[in-house]
């Protein structure tokens, strides 16, 4: 069984419930997508594939906001 708290940092990080951990959320995604981006430079598709998952994870986060 999850810890109460535990369970309750983990909904925010992954369910944001104010403006600020959205944006937080955001910067870290392209953070992270930045790193990885910098870890496989040297192969093409590596990094189509690190962007295109990117991008599909801030659609989802859009559609979670106009929702």
């Amino acid at each position: 069984m999850i810890r109460p708290d535990l369970r309750l940092l983990v909904d925010d990080v992954l369910f944001p419930s104010t403006d600020a951990g959205v944006v937080g959320q955001v910067l870290g995604v392209l953070a992270v997508t930045v790193a990885v981006v910098w870890f496989v430079r040297r192969e093409r598709a590596l990094v189509t594939l690190v962007v295109g998952v990117s991008l599909v994870l801030l659609g989802f986060f859009g559609l979670r906001a106009l929702h």
